[in-house]
């Protein structure tokens, strides 16, 4: 049915460990779900039941992508800016510091092209795209007491999915998505850059009632395994793999145009993302609830969108290590160097330091809006939609020590997006 529409010898220990996961993306976590998506950013990334450009249909509940008939392509950019300053009073490092990373503009792809399927009389709709589904980065190498944390870590997905129709009502569709990962802890001396594969699946389903559409999906945890990525002794050769899990997915959302002679869709959608199942993550992370509302007015050729999104702090208030599969790092280099623990009573500032410093994406509050325009550059099958956004600030203490909040480290967060996406539609 078409709607249209994360001493000395800790020191050590921190400059080897401190880029493994030096992503500051968001909101959910490192995952981004749409919310960059060109017309569902707009909306705060709703886009369970009725999305309204096929990049969110094609990369999130692949039932929707019925929806999408004929032939549609979509190119378009995201420009995502993070915002991160942190503060520590040297208990933990040797040296207070306050200092804001040192990370630019980061651009995003957003591509995807559905093929409606109806003219060989199958009642579906195939879908392609390429967007970042995780990730991006920070650095405070311009503090030297924050022992030169900095690094990139993304993902790219690559999705093909097809969503059918059962019944006039009724709908379902399922997703793969092959990512390729990359992972640069920024440390020459005890790290390297590595990349991995992985692969995921997604189930979908939506039901129409009247007006109203309900729809849902279940997406499947994503595993990358860093190969030799960080040297945990004092042996050149010794080089350990580290696994890193992307968390398994629930959503449900519901969306209504009954208002305003069916110009006006109002949706919401909610997730959970279960973190504490995913390894790696779930030794600095916590389960994840996520809400989001949006809104569309279509007048004429033109939409209006608005939305706000809601997402739980994620970060594990109990954290003590280990960190994935590390109990041990290597610290003042390779050769020469000395191994360290990341577990016991000595372990557990450092893990608090690494939440505040890498593992900060502590989002709460989020606030968008753009717009669409059809028959855009007076092309008939060509629209244009907008999108801006904001993650409004957030500020969390960590551990125990004497800055004012209370604890040694504390770390201030936001970030702003805007973007745009043209897509071309050949009925």
């Amino acid at each position: 049915m078409n709607h249209n529409c994360i001493k000395t010898l800790t020191v050590g220990t921190l400059v080897t460990f401190g880029g493994v996961s030096t992503v500051h993306a968001g909101p959910y976590g490192y995952d981004l779900h749409n919310v960059l998506a060109p017309a569902s950013a707009a909306m705060a990334g709703t886009s369970i039941a009725r999305p309204q450009d096929n990049v969110s249909a094609t990369f999130g509940n692949p039932a929707t992508l019925t929806e999408f008939e004929g032939t549609e392509f979509t190119f378009g950019a995201t420009f995502y800016m993070p915002e991160v300053t942190v503060e520590h009073d040297g208990s933990v490092t040797g040296g207070a510091f306050k200092q804001k990373s040192g990370t630019d503009i980061f651009p995003v792809p957003q591509v995807a092209v559905t093929q409606d399927l109806r003219g060989l009389n199958i009642p579906g709709t195939l879908g392609l795209g390429l967007t970042a589904v995780s990730g991006i980065g920070s650095e405070f190498r311009a503090a030297p007491e924050s022992l030169g944390a900095g690094a990139e870590f993304i993902i790219f997905g690559v999705n093909a999915g097809a969503g059918f129709e059962l019944t006039d009502n009724l709908n379902v569709g399922a997703s793969a998505t092959i990512s390729f990962a990359q992972l640069d802890l920024g440390l020459g001396a005890t790290s390297a850059q590595t990349h991995d594969l992985g692969l995921r699946g997604t189930l979908g389903i939506t039901y129409d009632v009247g007006a109203t559409t309900i729809g849902a999906f279940y997406q499947t945890k994503q595993k990358h395994e860093y190969d030799s990525i960080i040297a945990v002794g004092p042996n050149p050769n010794q080089f350990t793999n580290l696994v890193v899990e992307q968390p398994a997915n629930f959503g449900i959302g519901f969306a209504n145009n009954s208002l305003m002679g069916g110009n006006l869709l109002l949706s919401a959608d909610y997730m959970f993302k279960q973190w504490s199942e995913s390894e790696f993550w779930q030794d600095v992370y916590e389960d994840q609830n996520v809400f989001t509302l949006g809104a569309q007015l279509t007048s004429g050729n033109w939409d209006w969108r608005v939305g706000y999104g809601y997402a739980d702090d994620p970060t594990k208030t109990d954290a003590t290590g280990p960190i994935g599969s590390l109990t041990t790092v290597q610290a003042g280099g390779i050769a020469g160097g000395v191994e360290l623990p990341l577990t016991g009573a000595g372990g557990t500032p450092v893990v608090q330091y690494l939440q505040a410093t890498q593992t900060e994406v502590i989002y709460k509050n989020r606030v968008t809006a753009g717009f669409g325009y059809n028959n855009f550059l007076g092309v008939p099958f060509l629209s244009l939609d907008t999108h801006a956004g904001m993650q409004l600030e957030e500020t969390r203490d960590y551990g125990t020590g004497s800055l004012s909040g209370g604890g040694h480290t504390s770390a201030e967060v936001s970030s702003w997006h805007a973007g745009f996406g043209l897509t071309w539609k050949f009925m």
